[in-house]
């Protein structure tokens, strides 16, 4: 990565970090609470609606000082990456099927995955599926940490808050429901 790009990773892991210390729990409903809306709102998405993509969005043009996401965040995990896909180098995109995908992981990609290993492999394919994702703030030997919006301690896509999330690399079921990372560096 370039000095910029680092920059930008820097600056991405600190403001999910910074998110995730502040404890955000939904408020007064699922899907509900002024900081839960005020990351829906940051892509359009109404009250109420699932939230995790919106948090990466949100995350990415605070941590950027943007006034609007870039054009490749959505509401949606999964449109966000065939957005994404689409204007990425392929160094800069990340499949779990790849021999050596773990040596490519790095901090500051966008992590997205699948309720399942199906919906996975049709995601990777171009089709819409339900999801969930994260900013990868950490990575070491035996697994990738998150930060993640719309999740619990549980790891659900349905949670109540932002948390920091661990996933070992020797759990075949996450790796498995994985459909990719992305480097928001790139776009």
């Amino acid at each position: 990565m370039t000095g910029g790009a680092v920059n930008l990773a820097d600056a991405l892991i600190a403001t999910a970090e910074h998110e995730a210390s502040l404890q955000v729990r939904e408020i007064g409903g699922k899907n509900r609470g002024p900081k839960v809306q005020e990351y829906q709102r940051s892509v359009g998405l109404g009250v109420g609606g699932a939230w995790c993509a919106a948090f990466v969005a949100w995350c990415v043009m605070h941590s950027r000082q943007l006034d609007k996401p870039p054009a490749w965040c959505s509401a949606s995990v999964v449109t966000m990456f065939h957005k994404a896909r689409r204007k990425v180098a392929p160094a800069a995109l990340v499949l779990p099927i790849e021999p050596d995908f773990k040596s490519r992981v790095c901090v500051g990609m966008i992590w997205c995955r699948a309720k399942n290993e199906s919906g996975a492999k049709l995601a990777r394919s171009g089709t819409w599926v339900l999801g969930h994702c994260g900013i990868v703030v950490e990575i070491t030997d035996d697994a990738f940490y998150t930060v993640e919006g719309n999740t619990n301690l549980a790891g659900s896509r349905e949670g109540d808050g932002v948390y920091r999330k661990q996933h070992r690399w020797s759990s075949l079921p996450d790796i498995q429901r994985t459909i990719g990372w992305f480097s928001p560096n790139d776009i």
